[in-house]
Formats: structure tokens, C-alpha cells, sequence
């Protein structure tokens, strides 16, 4: 794949035609391969142009908005999607660009844009000036033509903000259903207190990713990706109420595995919430529900697919 960051004067002008879309595809779900989709199948170049930072960032600062996917992720989904060309785009750089500036030295001169395909919603340049009516007559003028697809399901549109809400709520099989692929968070297995393996349920402990959407506190059912190897996981997300705990940590409980994993890579993916995290009498109590947790789990995972 081909990416193109950094400063615009540095970016390679790319050979025409392409077929090409710009938005932040936070999450690529599947709104957003309706769009992705109409790009392989044009037959030129398959570009994309995506924003790092979030604009809300660029256009609020201070904000910083929850994200589905990093950068990073968003660049690995569209390359399985067959995207051929990336281009990141940091809105700092030209949010005050005219409308018709932006489309003659980006899209026209630097990208080859023979075909563009948006949203109905779509709206870019100063003051977010330009539009589908505005694309259209550009293209007349600069020989490109402009495409415009919903991003539908049976339950309205679909948008990243949906998603968010619907993870932050810790209902991930329904967010994963948007989505096409299950939620992910990975990051380095740290040291914890040891308080799982005290209890008989020794787990591989995560710092939630900064800028990541996290999970609502519960007890998960999820995949532990690790060395390129997927296990079955009961995952707590939460502060541990019954230990009076206040850090929220992601603690993942390997089923049938045993091996030291500090410093590690682990990414985990969920599948379904059993329930929310609750706060126990004592720690007799919250192992007799961790087993029947860790069943539930294996129920549910077994007759899921790992991916």
C-alpha cells in the first residue's frame, strides 16, 4: 500500500486516474465500505484521504475525542479492503484552504482524481464551503465525477459516533455488528498486583490506550491476540470495586493458558458483555461468580469463530 503523510509539499504527485474519497473513517465500518466498495470496483486507483488528528482536535482545541481505530488500524483495514493509495491528511494544514484551491491542488494535481465518491452529507474547505452542488461543477471544470452513496442499514445511518456510544455502553456485539469486525484494543501486557493469580485467575493486565473508546466496566467474553496466536479470554474492564479500586485497567483471564506475557503485545477482541462489573461481599464470593463467568465465556466462545 501506498501512503502518503507529513507536510502536502512533500507528497508525491500521484500518476491519474483514481478513484478517490476523503473522511476520517474513524472505525471503517460499514457504512464506510459502501464507499470503500464503489472504489474497487471504478477500476482506477483506490485512494483514500483520512485525517491525523481527529479534526475536532484541530477545530477545538482541547478536545480529544475517543477514537475506534488509531491511525495505524485505519490504514490496516483499508488496505484489506483493497484501498491501493492513503492519504493523511492533518486539517491544521489546510482548513483554510478555498474550496476550489483544495480540489485543483490536491485532488487535481497531487492525487489525479478521475472519480470521487461521498457521502450526501459531504462538506469540505474554509468555512466547510464546499459541498456535492460545489464538487460537481468542479468536476465539470477540472474533467472528474462525483458519486454519491448513504451510508445505510435497516436501523438509519450508520456513523462512528453510533458506534462510539454503543461500546461505551459495553453492548460490543451490537457495535460489532456496524463495525464488520470486532472492537480492538491492544497494547503492552504491564505488571498488575497480582490479585488475579491470589484468586486463582491469573490475567494479562492492559493500560486502556490513550484516545481509544473503552468498553463500559464489565466482565467480556473476547479473543486474546498474542504473537499472532488468538485465545480465548474472560476480560474485566473496571476499577475492581470489591478491592476498593479506582485505576480502570483491562484484565484479560487467558482460558487454558499459563505463560509469562509481561512486555508483551496483546490485543484483545470483543465479542459479548456477560454482565457489569459489580462490587462483591467479599473475595469467597467473587470467585464463585468469576467461575461461572469463565463458563459463560467458554459457552459463548465456543460457538464463536476466531478470527
Amino acid at each position: 500500500m501506498n501512503v502518503l503523510d507529513g507536510p502536502l509539499a512533500g507528497w508525491v504527485p500521484q500518476p491519474p486516474p483514481s478513484i478517490l474519497t476523503i473522511g476520517v473513517f474513524d472505525g471503517v465500518h460499514l457504512g464506510h465500505r459502501v464507499v470503500l466498495d464503489r472504489l474497487r470496483a471504478a477500476g482506477a486507483t483506490a485512494t483514500v484521504l483520512t485525517f491525523d488528528p481527529h479534526p475536532a482536535e484541530v477545530l477545538s482545541p482541547g478536545v480529544d475525542p475517543r477514537l475506534i481505530t488509531t491511525i495505524g488500524e485505519r490504514i490496516t483495514l483499508f488496505e484489506k479492503t483493497g484501498v491501493e493509495t492513503v492519504g493523511v491528511l492533518d486539517l491544521s494544514e489546510i482548513r483554510h484552504m478555498e474550496p476550489e484551491q483544495f480540489v485543483a491542488e490536491v485532488l487535481v494535481s497531487r492525487l489525479g482524481v478521475a472519480h470521487m465518491v461521498i457521502g450526501s452529507d459531504f462538506h469540505f474547505g474554509k468555512n466547510r464551503a464546499g459541498d456535492v452542488p460545489f464538487l460537481r461543477e468542479a468536476g465539470r471544470r477540472h474533467d472528474f465525477e462525483v458519486e454519491v452513496v448513504d451510508l445505510l442499514d435497516e436501523g438509519g445511518v450508520i456513523t462512528s459516533s453510533r458506534i462510539r456510544s454503543l461500546i461505551e455502553m459495553g453492548q460490543v456485539s451490537a457495535a460489532s455488528a456496524l463495525l464488520g469486525s470486532r472492537y480492538r484494543l491492544s497494547n503492552e501486557v504491564i505488571h498488575g498486583e497480582s490479585r488475579g493469580r491470589s484468586l486463582g485467575f491469573p490475567t494479562a493486565n492492559l493500560r486502556p490506550p490513550p484516545r481509544k473508546v473503552i468498553p463500559g466496566h464489565g466482565i467480556y467474553a473476547a479473543f486474546a491476540e498474542i504473537g499472532g496466536e488468538s485465545h480465548p479470554a474472560a476480560v474485566n474492564v473496571g476499577v475492581r470495586p470489591t478491592f476498593g479500586g479506582r485505576e480502570l485497567l483491562v484484565e484479560a483471564f487467558l482460558l487454558d493458558f499459563d505463560a509469562d506475557l509481561y512486555g508483551e503485545m496483546m490485543a484483545l477482541e470483543f465479542v459479548e458483555m456477560l454482565r457489569p462489573e459489580l462490587a462483591f461481599e467479599n473475595a469467597a464470593a467473587l470467585v464463585k461468580r468469576m467461575n461461572d463467568d469463565v463458563a459463560d465465556v467458554r459457552r459463548i466462545l465456543n460457538a464463536t469463530v476466531a478470527r
